[in-house]
């Protein structure tokens, strides 16, 4: 998987004009966001100037890339904001403002680069939605140029062992804004209760997107988001909820970023809070891929390698898939040596003798707690190996 390779580097100058009376205090205009995309799209770089007193420029520098950002795309993570703000440079020169033919005074001038992948200014992407269930996590790719690019992470949670969430290959077909629910469990007269009005008390949240025709399960909001941050999070009825912020990010980025063929504008301002449902075109829907993997290893630019292990809470290791149809069983993996070793040889280079890796690998399966990461650095050392065996 390739992270974002074409850069555009932005160079803001930003000036801190000290005890200059009649100068003006500024923040930043809105139009900075218009001016980036414009020159992205002629593949310029980007300069803009702005002066004020006495502030903290390089924070306010932060703070407008940020601000911008988020106001172009959506969905980007804060890791990637901090990252770009984390790796910009920056210089001060003083330059000598002439204030009449006898007296001058000196600015003091920050000017300030950032290193922004072309990625994140462009005016219309795809994405990938993937959630892995035994996981609760939700990971959003862009597809971008050729690339798969992890753009953001995010809990998320999946139904109950009795309404599971279903693996496969699908496509976002349908969008809801400000959905009613109705609960499809019968009351103990055999009666359903009445709906559920639009609004934070709503189960579905305020905005919805369906995936599954067969199974009727879609990706949505909620009004407990206090079970996000739960350990055990297979308690719906067979949907997948997000949190509030991560769906409303998701609402604006696919009408802003994904849906071209029409406009739809509205549900971001007037519209907000009406209740509307919006079929993609066949142009604008996007892939989901929902898989069930009990373990994952991934590096930790900190730490390095690492094994994460899950629960199969749907006993998949014991189910009879012949009689299954509506999972795709090729997106469950469970927990074996011989997945483990795929993952290794598949992602990752490493020199672990046999012998020490079988001994490494027991471990994780047999004694590893579920959602809890354990680094090979420290599976190394625990059982003897040289650490110079394990690299990524």
């Amino acid at each position: 998987m390739k992270i974002y390779q074409p850069t555009l580097f932005v160079f803001l100058i930003l000036q801190a004009i000290f005890l200059l009376p009649g100068c003006k205090t500024d923040t930043y205009e809105t139009g900075f966001v218009d001016s980036l995309i414009s020159e992205v799209s002629k593949s310029k770089y980007t300069i803009s100037e702005y002066d004020f007193y006495n502030k903290d420029s390089l924070t306010f520098a932060d703070s407008l890339v940020i601000d911008s950002l988020r106001s172009i795309f959506p969905l980007i993570s804060d890791s990637h904001l901090n990252n770009i703000t984390a790796k910009k440079y920056y210089k001060t020169e003083n330059e000598i403002i002439q204030i009449d033919s006898l007296t001058a005074d000196t600015n003091k001038v920050y000017k300030v680069e950032f290193d922004i992948p072309n990625n994140f200014l462009v005016d219309s992407t795809k994405i990938l939605w993937e959630l892995n269930i035994a996981e609760y996590k939700s990971r959003i790719f862009q597809l971008h140029e050729g690339d798969t690019i992890l753009i953001n992470t995010w809990n998320s949670v999946v139904g109950k062992a009795s309404e599971k969430t279903y693996t496969g290959y699908f496509e976002a077909y349908r969008i809801r804004n400000w959905p009613s629910w109705t609960n499809p469990d019968k009351d103990e007269f055999g009666e359903l209760d009445p709906p559920v009005p639009p609004g934070p008390a709503n189960p579905l949240g305020l905005f919805v997107v369906h995936y599954d025709k067969n199974s009727l399960r879609y990706f949505h909001g909620t009004n407990s988001p206090w079970v996000l941050n739960t350990k055990f999070r297979n308690v719906s009825k067979g949907c997948v909820r997000n949190g509030n912020k991560n769906i409303a990010n998701m609402k604006e980025f696919i009408i802003r970023k994904i849906i071209k063929s029409d406009t739809l504008d509205n549900w971001l301002y007037k519209d907000k809070r009406r209740s509307m449902t919006y079929d993609l075109k066949e142009e604008d829907k996007f892939p989901v891929r929902i898989i069930y993997k009990t373990f994952r290893i991934d590096f930790d630019e900190g730490q390095g390698l690492y094994f994460e292990k899950f629960r199969d809470f749907y006993g998949y290791k014991k189910w009879n898939f012949s009689r299954d149809r509506l999972n795709d069983r090729t997106l469950i993996t469970l927990t074996t040596k011989e997945n483990i070793m795929k993952d290794l040889r598949n992602s990752f280079s490493y020199k672990i003798p046999t012998e020490k890796l079988d001994v490494i690998i027991e471990f994780l399966i047999e004694e590893a707690d579920s959602y809890e990461r354990y680094y090979f650095r420290d599976l190394a050392r625990r059982f003897g190996i040289n650490i110079h065996y394990i690299t990524s």
